[in-house]
């Protein structure tokens, strides 16, 4: 768990090439270009067999306060962050998310704890509630991001069910949480290091989006 106090130090990022149709870089390279101090992998991503590449995103993509990826009709679960620095984690259409002032999101689900309530349910995991890796965001009442990545599918840990990752944001105390992508994309880098075992013998995958904490300029 990386814990995060000043909320305007969390970002999110998408891939710089997506509107050519570019891989997502690895979150390395995330990292080292926005001067990050931090940061986790973010939403989902066309992942055909296993060998995505980043360049598709799944759901909506906020950035700016504008839509770059899906429609003002979709619905998704997002995971995003408003202009007051408050975490959003809830099903939503574009344009809803739009009139909630949300400036940067990413599709992935499901919605953990939404103000302060447990949300999730079994019927929301569908047959994906499985040990998996999984990297997932929170906030605190005092605006406190929590950034958790669980390693999984490893002889030290086979990951966490939906469950498991509640109970973490509970004992944080977070009164918003949501899950992003996990599996073979779980992965955190943290003062220029990576801080869990990524699935992945290569380390990160590319990524369409991550999530950042602001480092020194």
């Amino acid at each position: 768990m990386l814990v995060v106090p000043d909320p305007d130090d969390i970002s999110i990022v998408i891939n710089p090439g997506y509107s050519s149709g570019a891989a997502g870089p690895e979150l390395d390279w995330y990292v080292e270009h926005f001067h990050a101090l931090a940061g986790i992998n973010g939403g989902g991503f066309e992942d055909a067999g296993g060998h995505g590449d980043g360049s598709v995103p799944q759901g909506l993509v906020i950035q700016n306060g504008k839509i770059v990826h899906g429609s003002e009709g979709m619905r998704s679960s997002i995971v995003g962050i408003d202009n007051k620095g408050k975490l959003v984690t809830s099903t939503l259409t574009g344009a809803e998310a739009l009139a909630r002032g949300v400036k940067e999101a990413v599709t992935f689900g499901p919605t953990f704890i939404e103000n302060g309530r447990v949300v999730y349910t079994a019927a929301d995991a569908g047959t994906l509630n499985m040990l998996n890796p999984r990297t997932a965001i929170g906030q605190k009442e005092d605006g406190t991001f929590l950034l958790l990545v669980i390693d999984g599918r490893g002889p030290t840990s086979f990951g966490a069910q939906y469950e498991d990752v509640i109970k973490v944001f509970q004992d944080y105390g977070a009164v918003n949480a949501g899950n992003l992508d996990g599996g073979n994309s779980s992965v955190m880098i943290y003062d220029g290091a990576y801080a869990n075992y990524p699935v992945s013998m290569y380390n990160s995958r590319n990524l369409p989006s991550v999530v950042l904490v602001k480092g020194d300029e």
